[in-house]
């Protein structure tokens, strides 16, 4: 299954992806394990590189009102019910694409 994604790779604009809901796929976009980190509008999530700052990757983002960051890669996506009836990673609305790009646009800071 494919789900919509918005991906933020260091040095590039953010753009929307459509990927496999896989976790190969979640851990290829962002170079390592995963961990999600609430974005601040529920029910989205960061998916992030979980040793992303152990490792030493570049500083990124800004999240929980500035109080942490984000170190490497990473994508914007929801969470809720998957096909499977699981509470999962699942794609974005286009709502919630837009209020993601939005945010970017204006400071390219995360809350």
């Amino acid at each position: 299954m494919k789900i919509k994604v918005v991906y933020c790779k260091f040095g590039e604009k953010p753009k929307i992806l459509e990927i496999d809901r896989t976790l190969e796929e979640m851990q290829r976009l962002v170079g390592g394990h995963i961990e999600t980190y609430p974005y601040g509008y529920a029910p989205m999530v960061f998916v992030v590189n979980e040793e992303g700052k152990n490792l030493g990757l570049t500083p990124h983002r800004l999240i929980a009102h500035g109080r942490d960051v984000i170190c490497g890669d990473f994508f914007v996506a929801a969470i809720g019910m998957s096909e499977e009836g699981c509470l999962d990673i699942v794609g974005l609305t286009d709502e919630q694409i837009h209020s993601v790009l939005v945010t970017v646009d204006n400071g390219r800071l995360y809350r």
